[in-house]
């Protein structure tokens, strides 16, 4: 337990330093290219998170599982030729729809490398390496800042990208990762001091898919859950509106820090335990400390003066605080079952999150037809915080079902 609580406080401590580099990052985002440069920058970061929903079928959860049953080698040559398989033919496809014809290559480029990155992430967690975890995942939004601004004075000084700044962005963001990839292979070296030897095995293949494509489906819809709002507001009321939005939601799920931290170590500790009975009575436990904890910080921010975000932001950004306002109820839902979602994960009982992400997509599609003409932002605010209710609600009643079955 005492490790535990040292682990949680130290994934706290790290995702509290990336909630703060992710804010600076948005702030110098508004602040260098406005609300439009801020919404590509949202719609690039959206693209990306559906093409990382695909590759994490073998990077992601499915690595952590299996790590310690199919070794380094297989796990990571599949890992790594299917990314690259998957990035190319996605990238593709967006470039050539027009989706995402402008940073086509910047989307293959950085979901590849994210691909990566994510694979060596899932190892330290299935080996509970925690702090090399924590330590990659604060230092690439270090670095994407610094990179970032880089990036955006040579180009004031040569003069290029005029009217498109914010490619300062994608341009940090692939800099930044290239050195990530580098201290990751040196990271999983010293936790797997076995050579790496290129091995390609159909058995293994065969079995991550089998766990990882459950898993990444249900982030999958749990994706369009949260970012299919930015879409329809970007055809219904411009790219503008998307980054008023995104800003707003970026915050309150900032409150989500808590709850990621104590799941991360959560799900690393039931891989070991099992669906035992101290894994739930401890699973339910943080869940309620991730409530009141999120409750607490939540109400913080929503203290805050309207001011202060106009400040902050600017003047396009006057609405960011009504944005909180109508998403605090879906914000603490998540911040709860996000807990009970990485349990379910654990155990392996992955039918329960695609369920779960399926109804709260039907949820979001139907009230955004219906919502988003008609309230714009604030029928996006509306959208996303039932769709957090709708699922989180199905969580929670099939883990105290589960619970009620076994007394």
């Amino acid at each position: 337990m005492k490790k535990n609580s040292k682990d949680i406080f130290t994934t706290l401590t790290s995702k509290i330093s990336i909630l703060i580099l992710n804010f600076l990052t948005v702030i110098l985002s508004i602040r260098l290219w406005g609300a439009e440069g801020r919404g590509y920058i949202s719609l690039f970061i959206a693209d990306l998170s559906m093409v990382s929903a695909f590759t994490n079928v073998f990077t992601s959860s499915s690595v952590s599982f299996f790590i310690s049953r199919l070794g380094k080698n297989k796990l990571m040559s599949q890992a790594y030729c299917i990314t690259f398989f998957i990035t190319t033919i996605i990238s593709i496809v967006l470039s050539l729809s027009k989706i995402a014809a402008d940073v086509g290559v910047f989307l293959f480029f950085i979901s590849t490398l994210l691909g990566f990155v994510t694979f060596h992430n899932s190892v330290y967690i299935g080996k509970q390496k925690i702090n090399y975890f924590n330590l990659i995942t604060v230092l690439q939004p270090l670095l994407l800042i610094i990179f970032m601004i880089s990036f955006h004075l040579i180009f004031k000084i040569l003069g290029v990208f005029q009217g498109n700044g914010y490619f300062a962005y994608f341009y940090g963001q692939a800099l930044s990762l290239i050195i990530i990839v580098i201290l990751c292979h040196l990271l999983t070296k010293r936790t797997l001091p076995e050579s790496y030897k290129f091995e390609l095995d159909r058995n293994s293949i065969k079995a991550s898919f089998s766990y990882g494509w459950q898993t990444e489906l249900s982030n999958l819809l749990q994706f369009f859950n949260y970012r299919l709002s930015y879409y329809f507001l970007q055809a219904i009321s411009g790219v503008g509106s998307v980054g008023i939005f995104s800003t707003g939601v970026m915050i309150t799920e900032a409150v989500w820090t808590v709850s990621k931290s104590i799941s991360v170590v959560q799900y690393s500790n039931v891989l070991k335990q099992g669906d035992s009975g101290e894994a739930r009575s401890q699973t339910l436990k943080m869940a309620l400390v991730s409530l009141i904890a999120s409750t607490a910080c939540l109400s913080i921010v929503l203290l805050l003066p309207k001011s202060l975000f106009v400040w902050v932001f600017g003047e396009e950004f006057v609405t960011v605080k009504r944005v909180l306002l109508l998403m605090t109820p879906g914000v603490l839902a998540i911040a709860t079952s996000n807990v009970f979602g990485n349990y379910f994960s654990a155990i392996g009982k992955l039918k329960i999150l695609i369920a779960k992400s399926a109804i709260g997509l039907l949820a979001t599609v139907v009230l955004s037809i219906v919502l988003i003409p008609r309230f714009h932002v604030d029928g996006a605010c509306i959208v996303n915080a039932t769709s957090y209710i709708v699922s989180s609600v199905i969580l929670v009643l099939f883990f105290f079902k589960g619970n009620n079955r076994r007394q």
